[in-house]
């Protein structure tokens, strides 16, 4: 008989140890993230469908069908944006290495015209030889009052379009896959706007 007094109530403490177990497991975020619109208009195909990405100190805008690559850590965007065969992410600081081995001139230089920043040239489409790539061409322009320097690479079917600056050091990289993809890029590099500076 105290055998079976025994079960029952090892019965409750196994079922109260799976229970706590189960309870103790932190789900996963189901909150959506809330996109804002970007701001920017009359930039190549920005329009107010591209979403906006609040970075550190600074702001930028992907088209809409791009998706956080990796969840945020903190009131800021996810740095990482995935789409349509072309990520980007943002940082602080230098961006990693921007430059090709074996090198040749892709696009033209960037006009500042009419008050307006148009967008760095289209890339080039990569080299037929698979052993060169192409030299990182620098476009540089005002933005916010910021010299803002976009730099360009192809090598073998992919395209490294960086744009950076050293006064504050941030930095937007992004890599694609196509022609489109890197044009995509391009025109995200323009939408970078820098938040006011301090009284």
């Amino acid at each position: 008989m105290r055998t079976a007094s025994l079960r029952v109530p090892i019965r409750w403490h196994a079922a109260l140890v799976a229970l706590c177990a189960a309870c103790s497991h932190v789900a996963p975020s189901t909150v959506p993230t809330v996109f804002t619109r970007c701001t920017i208009s009359d930039v190549g195909p920005v329009d107010s469908s591209w979403r906006e990405v609040r970075a550190s100190g600074f702001t930028f805008c992907v088209p809409p069908s791009w998706l956080p690559g990796r969840p945020a850590l903190d009131s800021l965007d996810p740095k990482v944006w995935k789409g349509d065969g072309a990520s980007v992410t943002w940082d602080v600081g230098q961006p990693r290495s921007i430059s090709a081995p074996a090198t040749r001139v892709i696009s033209g230089r960037v006009v500042v015209a009419g008050g307006t920043n148009p967008p760095p040239a289209d890339p080039a489409p990569p080299n037929r030889w698979p052993q060169s790539c192409s030299q990182p061409r620098n476009t540089s322009f005002m933005i916010d009052s910021v010299v803002l320097v976009v730099t360009q690479t192809a090598c073998r079917g992919n395209w490294t379009i960086t744009a950076w600056s050293t006064a504050p050091a941030i930095h937007v990289q992004g890599e694609a896959h196509s022609p489109e993809g890197a044009k995509a890029l391009n025109a995200m590099m323009v939408t970078i706007r820098f938040a006011p500076s301090g009284p």
